[in-house]
């Protein structure tokens, strides 16, 4: 019998990615969220995903249930029954929204020996989360972590499986044409200091620089691109300046720039200060292991900003590196067959 998921996540690309890529491994999956109906999505970050399956009947029962609750709050009664002896549901690091109604899950759980609950944390649990999540761990709720590093959490609770996120193999060659300085977040300039606005506009000053991204437009930026431009736009420039988005330890935009090919360069874990009760942010970042470049003084990430910007071969070295390491810790195959493995 083909396992059946439900997944609950807190990111629409997030969500993109996930269903995408549980689909493609043979698995019945539907998307409590924007991707209920993957042909026609609730939001245009991403494409839509016309070769994933569409049930009418769970669309149905997830956008009626709308005017009552929200469904990650409640799962339909349609969707558990939908999900027969083997489904598993599949939750974000929106914890509250599990625990709330662990009482009822966990009776589905035990109704059937095949049944699973999996917790995709994605490095933005603190010492809290791990504190309130320790009993429903000991009753059967399983863990996929997406970083080595969330073992920094204080009171951290285990995990089952690491497995990291996954990003599209490019086939288009990098070109860096548009000798400019790029970054895609969400609201940088707004959000600081979680995106570290601070270190990118040091680094940046004085350089051709686009940052993209909603919100972006307050500070000379594009503001939001549609997906195709996003790609181009990561194929055409010259560098990719990552700041972070504290606590995460990576962001799927540092994965999709990696594999573009677009030389990278990271800030530095020193700027990760937000403290959250016992830990700060530094403990779990990884973005300056990852990147091919990485520098805690935003002048010193200026010069080698300036240098990729003016030295053709040095930039194109950065660029291999670049693909190199999204091919080695980033590859659909590798992180579909991990997978595969843990769910069985």
């Amino acid at each position: 019998m083909t396992v059946r998921f439900a997944q609950c996540l807190a990111h629409a690309v997030e969500s993109w990615y996930q269903l995408d890529l549980l689909t493609s491994l043979g698995y019945e999956v539907i998307d409590i969220g924007p991707y209920i109906d993957p042909r026609k999505p609730h939001v245009d970050t991403r494409p839509p995903l016309p070769d994933v399956p569409f049930y009418p009947e769970m669309w149905a029962a997830v956008e009626n249930h709308k005017a009552e609750v929200d469904p990650q709050d409640h799962i339909p009664d349609a969707v558990l029954d939908w999900l027969g002896d083997d489904g598993v549901i599949l939750f974000h690091h929106r914890l509250e929204k599990l625990f709330a109604q662990w009482g009822r899950i966990r009776e589905w759980k035990i109704g059937s020996g095949g049944r699973r609950v999996i917790w995709r944390s994605v490095g933005q649990s603190v010492a809290n989360n791990e504190r309130e999540a320790l009993p429903f761990r000991m009753a059967g709720l399983e863990r996929v972590a997406y970083s080595p590093r969330e073992r920094f959490i204080p009171g951290y609770v285990g995990h089952d499986a690491l497995i990291r996120f996954w990003g599209h193999q490019v086939e288009e060659p990098w070109t860096g044409t548009d000798r400019v300085v790029i970054q895609i977040s969400q609201h940088l300039r707004q959000r600081d200091p979680f995106t570290n606005w601070g270190f990118w506009d040091t680094a940046t000053r004085d350089l051709p620089r686009l940052p993209i991204g909603p919100g972006s437009e307050v500070i000379g930026g594009s503001g939001a691109l549609p997906w195709v431009e996003v790609q181009q736009a990561l194929l055409r420039n010259r560098a990719f300046l990552f700041t972070g988005s504290q606590p995460a330890s990576y962001t799927l935009g540092l994965i999709e720039a990696l594999h573009a090919g677009i030389p990278v360069i990271s800030i530095g874990p020193t700027w990760m200060r937000i403290r959250y009760t016992d830990h700060d942010a530094s403990e779990l970042f990884e973005g300056h292991e990852i990147a091919p470049g990485a520098y805690d003084d935003p002048n010193m990430a200026h010069h080698a900003l300036r240098r990729l910007l003016t030295d053709d071969d040095h930039a194109a070295e950065a660029s291999r590196l670049s693909r190199l390491v999204a091919r080695d810790l980033f590859d659909r195959e590798t992180v579909g067959a991990q997978w595969k493995a843990f769910l069985g």
